[in-house]
């Protein structure tokens, strides 16, 4: 609990920290997750600080209630496996309780996150049909809990989750000061279309909110504000809420890391590094409390967790820790493994270790071509490189020669991932295809403007912002962005440099509005202003990138922005 309650406090320190703080806290945690890798324990293991719910279950053992609110606090972390041993531990300890029983059918059907098989729904049936039989007569609230996910899993019905939602949202109304029906109602409404529904949204953040007005420091309610603002469009409203998640549950991986989503958002790109760093430290305590097979990266949600740090630390230009998580990733993606990925059994997506290392290889090797341009020179293909690792090689080999102005260097590389863009295009991988054709865009790009062709680099970057903005919408792809910065701010850059600072000003700002705070952007942003003459409004704009930028700003060029 001492261990807990000190993470707690750092974590609730995270919005605050600044600069090198905030670079040793990050890498600390990276550190940590590294030294404690190796099992200690094995068996049911009640873990500490993953939430702070508590709901009556129809139990006078004081254990199975414990285990109960155990599971409730693991399911709505997202800690899915622990959710589901939990609740089957107080089912066990009390075999006559309908909720603890309800608990394992609900722990094993679909969440905001995945969908589940045709099997797992049979499976999770036959649990809540037990639910149903074992309910205490006048037991109105268990009652209706029951048969509500007997509709979850009725196979004949391919709506079911939309039935599943009203009825949840029903019984929410009819008990209105109820916050695990809330909670549980809210995730059952935005998960029809995860969060497509605009109704559904709008209703799930009324509950939300009713729980949030109660008990402001609900975690289940935080969690799923988080996501609900995020599906209509306004991630900044759940700030203050986000920002002290961590510290509330700083024993759930998922809602340590669940902070970066809304920071990400509004540009606390620091922020994002380091809780997801913190994320990956608690993933490495809790697999080492449980005993769980394989690597750091086995963990469900660690690779998520991984390259969305990465992505926070490449936006905040704090190179000491984007490389840290570079580095981390042959430690927690070691090559050769095949260990399966802690996913809950019945899952309707299936992940392997060599993709999940292959993606934080690929992910990693911008910070080297970016902050260690002599390693990304050294970099050579490897036996059993996928094609995005190819593609990645030879981007950040192709920004290590931009470092250099190397303009021949630069476009051969563009070259080298127009050729694996063809064979992606042919072998159907479309994926791939949208990623090479960025980075051919880019590299050409940053080769163009140390050739000082700038009106060429304008026409370069704009096609590679089109289709950067076609195929990833921000609105839908911030988590985290499929490509690491965006490419409007290059564009930007090419306008000023092409004698346009009133189109650099436009194209900034625009990148702005999508990634805001973005220190590289508003560099941009300030020099065109001067360029005009709008003296005040530059040196605003650069106060501001210095205050978020975390390496020396004065030293990136604008051929490299």
């Amino acid at each position: 609990m001492k261990a807990a309650a000190a993470i707690a406090a750092l974590l609730l320190a995270v919005p605050g920290v600044v600069g090198a703080d905030a670079t040793a806290l990050g890498v600390g945690y990276i550190c940590g997750a590294e030294r404690n890798a190796t099992p200690t324990a094995a068996g049911a293991v009640m873990l500490a600080g993953v939430g702070n719910g508590a709901s009556p279950a129809d139990t006078a053992n004081r254990e199975a209630q414990a285990w109960y609110d155990e599971g409730l606090n693991l399911y709505h972390a997202f800690n899915h496996n622990e959710a589901i041993a939990a609740f089957a531990k107080a089912a066990a300890l009390d075999p006559n309780c309908a909720l603890c029983e309800r608990g394992v059918a609900l722990s094993l059907g679909p969440t905001l996150n995945y969908g589940v098989t045709a099997d797992q729904t049979a499976l999770a049936l036959t649990h809540a049909q037990r639910a149903v039989k074992l309910v205490k007569p006048g037991d109105t609230r268990a009652a209706a809990l029951t048969e509500a996910l007997l509709v979850r899993f009725d196979r004949d019905k391919a709506d079911r989750d939309t039935l599943y939602a009203k009825a949840m949202d029903s019984l929410a109304a009819r008990y209105p000061a109820d916050d695990e029906i809330a909670n549980e109602a809210a995730q059952a409404l935005m998960l029809p279309g995860r969060g497509g529904n605009a109704e559904n949204n709008a209703r799930a953040i009324a509950l939300i909110k009713g729980v949030l007005a109660r008990r402001p420091n609900d975690t289940a309610a935080i969690h799923y504000y988080i996501h609900a603002t995020e599906f209509v469009g306004r991630p900044a409203d759940a700030l203050p809420y986000a920002e002290k998640l961590a510290g509330l549950a700083p024993g759930a991986s998922h809602l340590v890391h669940m902070a970066a989503h809304t920071l990400m958002h509004v540009g606390q790109y620091e922020q994002v590094a380091v809780v997801d760093a913190a994320a990956l430290k608690v993933d490495a305590d809790t697999e080492k409390r449980l005993a769980y097979p394989g690597p750091l990266s086995a963990q469900m949600y660690y690779l998520h967790n991984y390259t969305f740090g990465l992505a926070g630390a490449l936006m905040a230009g704090d190179g000491r820790l984007a490389l840290k998580y570079a580095d981390h990733a042959e430690v927690a993606f070691p090559v050769g493994d095949k260990t399966p990925v802690a996913l809950p059994t019945g899952l309707t997506r299936v992940e392997s270790a060599p993709d999940r290392r292959a993606t934080a290889i690929a992910k990693s090797l911008v910070a080297y071509g970016r902050y260690q341009p002599a390693k990304a020179l050294a970099l050579t293909e490897q036996p059993g490189d996928t094609r995005m690792v190819k593609i990645y090689r030879h981007y950040a080999r192709g920004e290590a020669f931009a470092t250099r102005g190397d303009v021949a260097a630069v476009n051969a590389e563009a070259a080298a991932i127009a050729t694996l863009s063809a064979e992606a295009s042919k072998a159907g991988d479309p994926g791939s295809v949208s990623i090479a054709d960025i980075a051919t865009g880019v590299l050409h790009g940053r080769a163009a403007l140390l050739d000082h062709q700038p009106a060429r680099a304008v026409e370069l970057f704009a096609a590679a912002t089109t289709r950067q903005e076609k195929t990833y919408p921000v609105a839908k792809n911030f988590d985290p962005p499929p490509w690491w910065y965006p490419v409007r701010r290059s564009l930007a850059a090419a306008d000023l440099a092409a004698g346009k600072p009133q189109d650099a000003v436009r194209e900034a700002q625009a990148s702005l509005k999508d990634w805001p705070d973005d220190a590289l952007a508003l560099k941009v942003l300030s020099e065109a202003e001067a360029a005009q003459g709008h003296d005040a409004a530059a040196r605003k704009a650069m106060a501001q990138a210095k205050r978020v930028w975390r390496g020396d700003l004065a030293k990136v060029s604008l051929n490299l922005v």
